[in-house]
């Protein structure tokens, strides 16, 4: 009897202890370990702001759609996919695990002036105030970032976060094509310049100019290049003066025509499409790619 009594003593210390030990445990990682940082409604968001290496960027949303402002100080059209992207990357922060509790490890993890600072705004209340830092590799297939809000020391690794994409660079958020069909839908082309003009034309299933087989492989490829256009060089200082000096019109089946022209102001390309009526593009490589000369429909040259 004595020694079952002296058993159950034991059991009930035994039990005591681990409740001791529980109870202590979690009131210990509570006062340390946050197992949600951001906390928003994507759908009420209105305002993001990001600060990074001493460059500023907003994205706001105006009455019918996103705006983000430039480094020329234009506010131009943003596009609700990239907007879209940032806050599902930013919903996508986890933390794994603490690791660090005060401002003496911040170097370490680049959470300090060095990192990303995010900010996110529903109306005039601010949601999220978050420092990414780092990222780390951890294996050949895990990979984390070390993050931390902005009024708080502590320090924690999220898993699976990809904190690059968080981009003070107006143009990964702006529309940046300049054309969207598919190939086989262009009916019509015709190009014109300064001292020249050709239509190729499709008969039958076949490419015509001026009367003459167009190559067909030749045709295809240029018709493909076109297709999703897309380019991230804006001309933000450009304002067109005059006509342009190129242009070209592409006739599309069971859709607008689509038209891009081409200025040349101090012999720099800036190209303008009506698929995207803000903006302008100067890139020199488009010269090649949108505005041919016939004899590349009329020849076998690259």
């Amino acid at each position: 009897m004595k020694s079952t009594l002296k058993l159950l003593g034991v059991l009930g210390i035994l039990i005591a202890l681990y409740f001791v030990v529980q109870f202590t445990t979690d009131r210990g990682r509570s006062k340390s370990f946050r197992s949600e940082l951001v906390k928003i409604d994507t759908a009420a968001v209105t305002k993001l702001q990001i600060e990074a290496n001493g460059d500023q960027l907003v994205v706001e949303k105006g009455e019918n759609q996103w705006r983000v402002n430039t480094p020329a100080g234009k506010n131009v059209a943003a596009t609700s996919s990239s907007v879209k992207g940032i806050l599902n990357s930013l919903m996508s922060v986890k933390p794994s695990r603490l690791v660090a509790k005060d401002e003496s490890k911040w170097k370490d993890y680049e959470v300090d002036s060095a990192g990303t600072r995010v900010e996110v705004f529903e109306g005039g209340e601010k949601t999220l105030d978050l420092v990414v830092g780092r990222f780390n590799m951890e294996g050949q297939r895990q990979f984390s970032t070390y993050v931390r809000l902005f009024e708080e020391p502590e320090v924690y690794s999220a898993a699976n976060f990809m904190g690059a994409s968080l981009s003070t660079n107006s143009a990964s958020y702006r529309n940046q094509q300049l054309a969207r069909f598919t190939r086989d839908s262009v009916y019509q082309v015709t190009f014109e310049y300064p001292d020249s003009a050709f239509t190729l034309s499709k008969t039958d299933g076949k490419w015509l100019l001026g009367g003459q087989p167009a190559d067909s492989a030749n045709t295809a490829k240029y018709l493909q290049g076109i297709a999703y256009l897309s380019n991230r060089n804006f001309a933000d200082d450009f304002n067109p003066v005059g006509s342009p000096l190129f242009s070209v019109t592409y006739l599309v089946k069971s859709g607008n025509p689509l038209k891009v022209e081409g200025y040349l102001p101090n012999g720099e390309l800036v190209v303008y499409s009506d698929f995207n009526a803000e903006e302008y593009f100067k890139d020199a490589s488009l010269k090649d790619k949108i505005f041919k000369g016939s004899t590349y429909f009329l020849s076998k040259e690259e």
